[in-house]
């Protein structure tokens, strides 16, 4: 019988043993994986293209890798669980000095013996059956695992939003300070032409003060087209990751794509694969293993006990063990488990209400974000009419001020026609490029786009 107490501890030390060093030979593996982070200092010029600076932030942004360990706790939760089904351990000594003193009616004299012992102990208690309550609690940990992973793609779905809008302002900054370099030229050769045409008496001297007050106008114009482009590459830096670097230039240039999507499918994919929603999805199904769970909390656990000591003191020697099946209750409150069960259907409850509302919320935004779309379109046709009868009228204006029959408020009205209708131009592809942006991070998506422009 003794072997048979050693065999079990030994089995059960082996276990324990075998779990911990696959734990350490996981742990090592993850260690040993090469860092492949690329360091960005200022020191060394780069060129992103849009698909570069969302691959930066996802390898650099602390708030993706935040969602990245909080995945992991949870994920840690699930064999936590499932450990209930493993041996508990308990091994101790115990040391004691034992006196006894004996006296008798014929012995006026007590005399004193004294032992001294130790007595080492192990034991072992393993639950094999617990009527579900494990399971439900692990498929409960392994729902919130899972919603959390989708929290994650969530995260990621913003991020990338944010790169994309950020990355289109910087362009639509960088066409700005393009239109307000151009503007600062046209107006410095304005000067020279009204300064001219001053100096041999064919022009008065408030033409020469129009274009020296237009000149510097447009000058600070263009100083702050620069300092909003700094501070939109600064911001697209903090989103990427890597605050602190500002030594790149971007690729892409504001797109004109037409993209041929009808608001059905793009809805019936957000119900597909908006990972907002299957997190939220998987939420109420952890709530409705959690109430299992809880239900289960009246039912007994099957467990097996074993120990074994072996002690040994001055006089004698003692060795004792036991093996055994138990089937208990622990610490069971029937009013405490319906309560409990109680604010579990409550959740679940709140959970499928929560969802249902997500649902109603995806929908409303993916509606207004194809609407906001299509709005951007429309108005990027218009915007470039705008445009080319802008760029006709100070054609023609320009002329006129160059043969002598023009004035400088003339000149003047159709330079800012032509300025305003070049910044309404960009500004129109910016809102279209920012409103598809947003419908795609509604969607979940990229959205599908045609060969063809919108202005073809």
């Amino acid at each position: 019988m003794m072997k048979l107490y050693k065999k079990i501890f030994l089995l059960l030390f082996i276990c324990i043993l075998f779990t911990q060093n696959a734990y350490a030979i996981t742990e090592k593996n993850k260690n040993s994986k090469k860092n492949t982070n690329i360091e960005y200092t200022n020191e060394t010029h780069s060129v992103f293209s849009l698909k570069d600076c969302v691959n930066i932030a996802i390898e650099h942004n602390p708030s993706i890798k935040s969602s990245i360990y909080n995945e992991q706790i949870y994920k840690s939760k699930i064999g936590q669980a499932w450990a209930n089904f493993f041996p508990e351990l308990s091994v101790g000594i115990d040391v004691s000095r034992n006196s006894d003193s004996y006296s008798g009616n014929n012995n006026p004299y007590q005399s004193m013996t004294y032992n001294m012992g130790y007595f080492p102990t192990v034991s072992a208690d393993m639950l094999l059956f617990d009527f579900g309550k494990t399971k439900a609690q692990a498929d409960y940990a392994k729902r919130t695992y899972e919603s959390k992973k989708e929290d994650t793609k969530e995260n990621i779905n913003s991020i990338i939003y944010n790169i994309k809008s950020t990355y289109f302002n910087i362009l639509f900054a960088q066409a700005q300070v393009k239109v307000y370099e151009d503007t600062v030229k046209d107006y410095e050769l304005q000067l020279s032409q009204a300064q001219a045409f001053y100096d041999i008496g064919k022009k008065a001297k408030i033409d020469v003060v129009t274009a020296e007050y237009n000149l510097g106008k447009a000058q600070l114009n263009l100083v702050k087209a620069k300092n909003v482009l700094q501070l939109a590459q600064v911001q697209l830096s903090k989103i990427m990751g890597i605050p602190e670097y500002t030594n790149y230039e971007l690729s892409d240039e504001l797109t004109l794509n037409k993209y041929d999507e009808t608001f059905e499918n793009l809805i019936q994919t957000a119900y597909d694969v908006r990972p907002e929603l299957i997190s939220t999805m998987k939420a109420a199904e952890a709530a409705k293993m959690n109430l299992r769970a809880k239900k289960r909390n009246y039912t007994p656990d099957l467990g097996i006990y074993g120990s074994y000591s072996n002690g040994r003191g001055s006089e004698y020697d003692i060795s004792s063990g036991q093996v055994g099946l138990q089937l208990e209750y622990s610490g069971l409150n029937m009013m405490k488990v319906k309560k409990q069960i109680d604010e579990a259907k409550a959740q679940y409850n709140k959970a499928i209400a929560d969802y249902e509302d997500k649902k109603n919320n995806i929908y409303l935004k993916v509606k207004q974000n194809y609407i906001e779309l299509q709005t951007a379109k429309e108005s990027i046709i218009i915007a470039k009419l705008a445009l080319d009868e802008a760029k006709e009228q100070y054609r023609q204006v320009t002329g006129r001020y160059k043969a002598g029959v023009s004035d400088a408020i003339e000149l003047k009205d159709g330079e800012n026609t032509y300025l305003n209708a070049r910044l309404d131009f960009y500004n129109a592809m910016l809102n279209y490029n920012t409103a598809a942006a947003s419908l795609e991070k509604e969607v979940g998506v990229p959205l599908v786009f045609s060969d063809k422009k919108i202005l073809e």
